[in-house]
């Protein structure tokens, strides 16, 4: 009696120990305050292969929202203090950035220093990865083919930073890196929940965004405790309005820390031919 007894204290014991020391997990919403403008379309009828592989039209993804005021594509991450640690291992899967349909899949990745990293293409044809990293080493090669994934070197210090493609100039994306596993991008209804690990207290959350956020991620304050917290931000819509396509082409507004870049205009496949034979003399 008096082992059950004692077996049922530790019990107790130990869960008052862990609750004392819960690790918490952060989720939260970003949404815009306002109609989000009216995103617009990407002419690829100048090239054959891509149109070839939209029955509808698509739509640059500057500002993407679900239509109820969520926004996605928000890279939210917890900042790391100067001096401070936040400990954790690079998630054990690896972060994928996918070419389909001449668009790039997902639009926004975010990653850690460390993890595994590959570019596919899901197109037979040619597409070029161009980084525009300014931190880490760059990146830029050809993929002629279709291809399951081609291992990226990983990332090695916290950046954000565009990918482009020089065959197909509407084709953007943009990367997150951090040296800490506390990030997420945010669903098309805006919601975003960061990874478990973080011990209560507060912490400054950071939100990132191609548009709105660019040059300097907006910082939103958030408390956690018994595992648990939550944070909002909330972007004014009309801040980011968006600009008309030019030359059958919505580009990419800004190559965060890697200067920025004027619109490039497109005529079609003879472009792409002049980007594909400068990809081949470079190999």
């Amino acid at each position: 009696m008096k082992l059950k007894l004692w077996l049922a204290a530790a019990v107790v014991s130990t869960g008052l120990a862990s609750g004392s020391m819960s690790f918490a997990q952060v989720t939260g919403k970003v949404t815009l305050d306002g109609k989000a403008p009216e995103a617009q379309p990407i002419d690829m009828s100048g090239v054959k292969d891509c149109a070839a592989k939209h029955t509808d039209p698509v739509n640059e993804q500057t500002v993407v929202s679900d239509g109820k005021g969520g926004l996605a594509n928000v890279i939210v991450s917890i900042k790391k203090d100067e001096g401070a640690e936040l400990p954790g291992e690079a998630p054990k899967e690896a972060a994928v950035l996918d070419q389909k349909g001449c668009m790039y899949e997902p639009h926004v990745l975010a990653l850690m220093t460390g993890q595994e990293f590959k570019v596919k293409n899901d197109d037979e044809f040619l597409h070029n990865v161009h980084s525009l990293a300014a931190t880490n080493p760059a990146f830029n090669f050809a993929q002629p083919n279709k291809d399951d994934g081609k291992a990226v070197d990983p990332m090695k210090a916290p950046e954000y930073f565009r990918v482009k493609c020089d065959v197909h100039p509407w084709m953007s994306a943009y990367i997150g890196v951090f040296d800490h596993p506390y990030f997420a991008v945010t669903k098309e209804d805006g919601s975003f929940t960061l990874p478990k690990g973080l011990k209560d207290g507060e912490y400054t959350v950071q939100f990132w965004h191609e548009k709105y956020a660019s040059d300097t991620p907006v910082e939103e304050k958030v408390t956690v405790k018994d595992g648990k917290g939550e944070v909002n931000h909330k972007f004014a819509a009309e801040s980011a309005m968006a600009e008309p396509a030019k030359d059958g082409a919505a580009l990419a507004a800004t190559a965060v820390n890697a200067g920025k870049e004027g619109d490039k205009k497109c005529c079609g496949k003879c472009e792409g031919e002049k980007a594909a034979a400068k990809v081949a003399q470079a190999k």
